[in-house]
Order: C-alpha cells, then sequence, then structure tokens
C-alpha cells in the first residue's frame, strides 16, 4: 500500500486546525463565574499591578537602608599630566593638593620642572561602628513603610474586587430586566391575539384592538431599552475585569440570595483586626517612631573606622602607601536644623496616632452601616417578593375576567404593568442586597 506522505501531512493539519478550533469555541463558550470574575479583576486591573510594584520597591528601601551597616569599599584611579609634578622625589618637596580632592608630597613647580605624569590609585574601605541607633532605626522605619505599602496593595484589590462584583451583578439585573421586557412583550401579544378575536366575532370593538397595538409596541420599546441597558452593564463588566473583548458565552447567574446570620459582634471584631486601613494606620505609626528615633540620634556622634591602599607617584615612581583609622563625628551646631526636624518627627507621630483613632471610629461605622443596609435589604427582599405575588394573582384575575368576556382590556393592560413594575422592583431588590453584601465584605477587610 503506498502512502500520500504529503497528503498526509494536510489531513493531520486540517484536523490539527479543527480541534483548535473546537477548544477556542469551547472556550468561547464559557460560563463566566462570580469567582472567575473576582481572580479575572485582580489579574488584568492596572491599579493592582500599580500597587502590587509600589510595595516590591518598598521592599527593596529595606536593603537599602541596611547597607549603611555593611563596609563601604571603592576604588578610584586618578591621572595627570603637566609641569606640575616632579619626576624626582628628592629634595625640595613640599605638601602640595592634587586636584580631584587628593593630595601628596610633590615639588612645588619650578622652570626646570619637567612636564610628566601623577597617578594616584586606592582602595578605600569604610566601616561605620556606632551611631546610637540611627541606622537600626532607618532600617525600621523601612520596614515599617515597606508593611504600610503592602496594606495600600490589600485596600486596591478590596476596591477592585468590590467594583467587580457591583459590575458583575449590575449584568445580571440587567439580564434579568430584559426576561421581564420579554415576558411583558409574550402577554401584550396574547392580548393583541385575544383582542383581535374578540373583535372578529363581535364581542369587543376595535378600540381593543388598536388598544392593545399600542400596548405591545410599547412593550417592544422598553425590550430595546432594557437589551442595550443590558450590553452597557456588560462593557462596564468588561472594564471592571480589564477586558478589551468579551469572551464568555454568558455570566452564572446567582442573583437570587439567601439570608446569612451575621453578628454585627463579630463583623466588628473582624474588621478591626483585618481592615488594611487600621493596618497601614499601625504601621504608619511605626515607621513615625522609628523617624523620631532617628531624629533623636541625630544630636549624637557617630564612630566609624576607614582603610586605605594604593600607589602613588609618577608613571615610573609609584610609591606604595597604606593606612588604617578611625573617626569620630560629634555635631555641634547646624542652625537648629536638627532641633526642628526632632519637632517635626514627633508632630508626625501624633498625627498618626489620632489618624488610626479615626479610622477606627470610621471603621466601625461603615460595619454597623453595612449590618443595617443588609438587614433592610433582605426585608426589602420578603416585601418585593410578597408584591410581585400580589401582581401575578391580580393580572391573572384579570385576563380570567377579559377572557370571559366581563373584563375591560384596560384592566388587563394596568394588572400587566403592575405585574412588570413588581418583577422588577424584585429584580432590583436582589441586585440592591448583592451589592450591600459585597461592601460589607469590603468594610470588614475581606481578604482576597
Amino acid at each position: 500500500m503506498k502512502i500520500n506522505v504529503p497528503r498526509l501531512f494536510f489531513a493531520l493539519l486540517v484536523g490539527m486546525g479543527a480541534l483548535a478550533g473546537v477548544a477556542a469555541a469551547q472556550e468561547a463558550a464559557g460560563i463566566l463565574t462570580l469567582q472567575e470574575a473576582i481572580q479575572t479583576s485582580l489579574k488584568q486591573n492596572p491599579s493592582v499591578t500599580e500597587f502590587k510594584e509600589r510595595a516590591n520597591a518598598a521592599k527593596e528601601q529595606i536593603g537599602v537602608s541596611r547597607g549603611a551597616l555593611l563596609p563601604q569599599a571603592k576604588f578610584s584611579g586618578t591621572a595627570f599630566y603637566g609641569n606640575a609634578f616632579s619626576s624626582s622625589r628628592a629634595g625640595g618637596e613640599s605638601a602640595v593638593a592634587v586636584p580631584g580632592g587628593t593630595s601628596s608630597n610633590i615639588s612645588i613647580p619650578t622652570p626646570e620642572n619637567e612636564i610628566t605624569t601623577f597617578e594616584v590609585y586606592r582602595f578605600s574601605f569604610n566601616q561605620l561602628f556606632y551611631d546610637f541607633g540611627k541606622t537600626p532605626n532607618q532600617i525600621a522605619g523601612s520596614k515599617a513603610n515597606y508593611q504600610k505599602t503592602n496594606e495600600d496593595y490589600a485596600n486596591t484589590r478590596q476596591q477592585v474586587v468590590l467594583t467587580a462584583r457591583t459590575a458583575y451583578f449590575a449584568y445580571l439585573a440587567a439580564r434579568r430586566a430584559i426576561k421581564v421586557a420579554e415576558e411583558n412583550v409574550r402577554q401584550n401579544q396574547e392580548l393583541l391575539k385575544q383582542a383581535q378575536a374578540f373583535y372578529n366575532v363581535g364581542l369587543k370593538a376595535r378600540v381593543d384592538v388598536t388598544f392593545a397595538e399600542s400596548n405591545l409596541a410599547n412593550a417592544e420599546t422598553e425590550l430595546i431599552r432594557a437589551k442595550n441597558l443590558a450590553n452597557v452593564s456588560r462593557v462596564e463588566l468588561m472594564t471592571a475585569l480589564g477586558l478589551k473583548t468579551w469572551p464568555y458565552s454568558g455570566v452564572e447567574d446567582i442573583l437570587d440570595v439567601t439570608p446569612k446570620r451575621l453578628s454585627l459582634k463579630e463583623l466588628m471584631a473582624q474588621a478591626l483586626k483585618q481592615r488594611p486601613e487600621i493596618k497601614r494606620s499601625v504601621f504608619q505609626q511605626q515607621e513615625d517612631k522609628a523617624n523620631v528615633n532617628v531624629a533623636r540620634s541625630n544630636f549624637l556622634p557617630t564612630v566609624s573606622g576607614f582603610a586605605a591602599y594604593g600607589t602613588e607617584g609618577s608613571r615610573h615612581e609609584l610609591e606604595e602607601q597604606w593606612w588604617i583609622g578611625a573617626a569620630v563625628n560629634v555635631p555641634i551646631f547646624e542652625g537648629l536644623s536638627k532641633y526642628h526636624t526632632l519637632r517635626q518627627a514627633k508632630a508626625q507621630l501624633r498625627s498618626s496616632e489620632a489618624n488610626t483613632a479615626s479610622v477606627e471610629l470610621t471603621v466601625i461605622r461603615e460595619v454597623e452601616n453595612g449590618y443595617q443596609d443588609l438587614e433592610s435589604a433582605w426585608e426589602v427582599i420578603k416585601s418585593r417578593t410578597k408584591a410581585r405575588e400580589a401582581a401575578a394573582e391580580n393580572l391573572r384575575l384579570a385576563w380570567g375576567r377579559y377572557r370571559a368576556g366581563v373584563g375591560s382590556i384596560i384592566e388587563v393592560t394596568d394588572a400587566q404593568v403592575r405585574f412588570a413594575r413588581a418583577d422588577l422592583e424584585q429584580v432590583r431588590a436582589l441586585f440592591d442586597y448583592r451589592v450591600v453584601e459585597a461592601r460589607l465584605d469590603k468594610a470588614i477587610g475581606k481578604p482576597y
């Protein structure tokens, strides 16, 4: 049996392409869930990336501050050319400052000096011994700042999730509104059909037909508006998730709710423990305390050691040099700048302490309001459910009277309008509950 290799290869490519198309179609046909929406928003939203990198930058600052405790080593090399440097080191030499901050015993320029070079090569080392806690407190301040920016990152994530959840439920409510509008159109079509049948047999006047046609046109208009609102809500959801295209075939409808029996005391305890704003304020206090200690240490001396090794001289007469030493720097007077810096740091610390108390009060208020709003939202849902049931029963009775020929079309139309309004108000109540629930999660600092 002869195998056509090119044709077989082409068939394999076509088959692989078909499988890839099926996989892409399956992916596009996926249903978006709330958890997937949350994860997508945290991954795609640029604000999350921004604050994450801010935290990374603050983390690196810890290493920068810690570097002052480690040895500092450097190499310097300087070369000069001119007649200011004697080619001989013998006699008549005096200490003259060399450009570039070095100094050496070189001869004072004379007309007899020949043009030559002068070179300095040096390795130097410096080590801080003790600065009365200045550098350790700078490190502590950097650590507190890193923890503070981490809480900013956590707060941003929670805000992004709140926005995504709100947009998700808004889209679900818009989809529910389409179903309400479609049901209203169906009812008006049925009413028009019934009115036309009555008119054909002479039981009703032509006015019933025209009235039903007008109501049907209005219902179809409302359906168009509902679909447009759903499209706008979908765009808002895409924006909240950071998507440029809509790859999903649908959204999981979880708008219906089951009430949660929550304890206000437990919610308050969670909020005071895990709200990023409170933890950020605490870390701000730690940073400000470290800054106060740094400002105090500015009045105290620093002790350090140094060493150097190198060569110096003209190119052909380089001499080795080395030294070790220690230094004590004692600040005496700098125009009261250190005094005012310390007062400034103390004032900032007092401000942070007051801010912590203010943030705690704000959190307590938000949790209490969220708790009460959630309880109220559930009562509204129960009320709207009863109103919808009553409106549905009223519509059923009005239909029965009209079909029996004893009711008016106005009575049926009024019952339809009441039912559609009750249906929409129930959807709105469900949406409000879900949004309040998401806000309460944000108020207690639910981590994501």
